[in-house]
């Protein structure tokens, strides 16, 4: 997609890494190289054809324009824009950067100014570019494991997110899945802090930039967010008492772990939620049913791009 030169002299060492995933018209991936400079020229739009939006954040290292025209430099989790269709002249540090490629035809429908974000950088402190940023991380972590249809499902609000931190507000045509992919994002998050007893409210409300009074109207489909985060780690209650490894673990161990220091009551809210008591349910687990999961690869980089048009 860009002529490259490295930029740390001649007897610099040249090792980079690119990992990427297909989901439908959209490449999610993460790239980590030395510094280098980027160019596109207008003789190259011309002749690739390419119609895309990338949208890049620098993890590690920065990256900045080379055409005298601003010195600003991205920060670790800010957003660099670059619209290919657009000519290119950047230059980066050593990095590592998380990246999403969007063909025009899906996104540009989405942005109020389709043509004015080419090598733009949005602050990092931004809430839906933090937003977007954690969306995308979870993304690449869960991409392997996904199947085919899950990752479709979540394509849709992963643009509405993208546009949305473009625009820098929420269209109120695109506002159901942009919610949609915030709650994606805030579930990931308590997924992922079950086990920290500081699990609160307060702490997801702050984590994402948003009221208390938000995060409780979001979760008001669940029966409240105190319910949700009680009942999610009930299930993962339920996976431990049935994981044969985890065998020799006692229920009150296991129940303290997630955060239910009172066995009563752990007693009480499990059989209550799970039909039948954490001792039946690992009496039972011999009858666990396990589902292998689909895992795909591909390394047709470039094949992925040019067929995204």
């Amino acid at each position: 997609m860009f002529d490259t030169r490295l930029n740390g002299g001649a007897e610099a060492p040249f090792r980079a890494e690119v990992d990427g995933f297909l989901i439908g018209d959209v490449a999610l991936g993460q790239c980590s190289a030395p510094a280098q400079w980027f160019d596109r020229s207008r003789r190259k739009i011309e002749r690739d054809n390419l119609d895309h939006i990338m949208l890049q954040f620098y993890t590690e290292g920065s990256c900045g324009r080379r055409d005298g025209s601003s010195d600003e430099v991205t920060r670790p989790g800010d957003l660099w824009v670059t619209d290919l269709a657009q000519p290119l002249a950047s230059g980066t540090t050593a990095f590592a950067n998380l990246n999403i490629i969007l063909p025009r035809r899906i996104i540009a429908p989405l942005l109020t100014q389709p043509q004015s974000h080419h090598m733009s950088i949005l602050s990092g402190r931004d809430p839906l570019v933090i937003l977007l940023r954690s969306h995308l991380q979870a993304l690449l972590t869960t991409a392997p494991d996904l199947r085919e249809e899950d990752a479709m499902a979540i394509l849709g609000p992963t643009v509405a997110l993208a546009a949305a931190a473009l625009n820098g507000k929420v269209e109120e045509a695109s506002a159901t899945p942009f919610t949609s992919a915030i709650m994606s994002t805030i579930r990931r998050h308590i997924e992922l802090h079950l086990a920290n007893p500081a699990l609160s409210a307060a702490s997801v409300a702050q984590r994402f930039g948003m009221s208390e009074r938000k995060l409780y109207y979001l979760f008001e489909p669940f029966g409240g967010f105190a319910t949700y985060v009680q009942d999610r780690r009930l299930h993962r209650c339920y996976l431990a008492l049935i994981d044969p490894e985890l065998r020799q673990r006692t229920i009150a161990d296991i129940a303290e772990s997630l955060g239910f220091l009172h066995p009563k009551s752990f007693s009480r809210a499990f059989s209550r939620k799970m039909g039948m008591t954490a001792r039946e349910v690992r009496a039972l687990a011999d009858q666990r049913d396990k589902l292998p999961i689909a895992r795909q690869t591909n390394d047709q980089w470039w094949n992925w791009i040019t067929q995204m048009r």
